[in-house]
């Protein structure tokens, strides 16, 4: 039987592929070649660990395949073979998916390079499926492409970005269908990337050390996955509510586990006052309205009247 020396032994268990990278960097091209696929340009503050661990499962997982056949079998030295051909070499996983986690960190230091340091939620230009919206400034497109360029992961998406426009917006948020999505804004959407917002994500992004999240990180402080696919829900049954004849709708907005609603005019009102009776029947017909809803049972509601405005106020339990 073969005994483990005794280093050996305690560094079994802990080993990450970070670590396991960061002892075969130095010194070995090839190496550095397969990282840089992945990686990009690294900077300096951040440890090589760390930004390997950060990752997505799937380019971790083909970042070790890559270094388990270096290290079995070497580069393999082929003769090159010359031929005519119509077929398009397959791309692997990694380059027809999205970016992912590991894209999402560059994204964001992307977007603290460009000054927005904290961005913050935009409640009133929220998409409709979207609960929570990061948009930052206009900022010139050909610096957004220079900047982009810069990093490996969001290389790829240079060429998707609208430069018809002069300026664009970078942006972030959280999905009605629980994911994160991120990318650029010109008069469309162009999405780079997203993830699954499960509860092992949230508390990674808390963990993030980047000032343009802090805004998102106070939102997401008190919230696990299932409340935010129930905000989804919310959200998107919300939008076939209709309380009446109506002059106008509020932005919803998400404040404290609490998703507010708004309708202006609806009723019978007497100087910015609704009728009493009005009100009580506005509440009930809500109610009904929500029962069949698989979230009725999961928030508080309060329904309120002020200035001409009906406000809906669904709390999480």
């Amino acid at each position: 039987m073969k005994i483990k020396k005794y280093i050996d032994f305690i560094n079994e268990d802990v080993q990450t592929l970070g670590t396991r990278v960061e002892s075969l960097y130095d010194g070995d091209d090839y190496v550095k070649n397969i990282v840089n696929r992945f990686l990009g340009e690294i900077p300096s503050d951040v440890r090589l660990s760390n930004a390997v661990n950060l990752l997505s499962e799937d380019e971790q997982d083909e970042m070790k395949s890559l270094l388990d056949d270096y290290e079995s079998n070497g580069i393999q030295e082929k003769e090159p073979i010359v031929a005519f051909s119509t077929d398009i070499e397959p791309l692997t996983e990694s380059e027809i998916t999205p970016g992912g986690k590991g894209a999402f960190t560059s994204f964001l230091k992307v977007m603290t390079a460009l000054g927005q340091k904290d961005v913050a939620p935009d409640m009133e230009n929220c998409p409709d499926d979207f609960i929570l919206f990061y948009p930052s400034i206009m900022i010139e497109t050909k610096v957004v492409k220079t900047i982009l360029g810069r990093y490996r992961s969001l290389a790829r998406f240079v060429e998707d970005v609208d430069y018809t426009q002069n300026e664009l917006r970078l942006y972030f948020g959280l999905r009605c269908d629980g994911d994160v999505e991120y990318g650029a804004l010109a008069e469309e959407r162009s999405r780079f990337g997203g993830f699954r917002l499960t509860q092992s994500v949230i508390k990674w992004i808390n963990t993030l050390e980047l000032k343009s999240l802090f805004s998102f990180k106070k939102e997401l402080v008190n919230l696990n996955q299932k409340d935010v696919l129930t905000l989804g829900d919310i959200k998107t049954d919300m939008s076939t509510y209709d309380p009446g004849y109506s002059e106008g709708t509020m932005c919803p907005t998400l404040t404290d586990k609490v998703i507010s609603f708004g309708f202006k005019g609806v009723g019978r009102w007497d100087n910015g006052i609704l009728d009493e009776g009005e009100l009580q029947n506005l509440k009930s017909n809500f109610v009904a309205w929500m029962m069949p809803r698989k979230w009725s049972q999961k928030v508080l509601i309060s329904v309120k009247a002020s200035s001409y405005w009906l406000y809906i106020h669904l709390k999480l339990k």
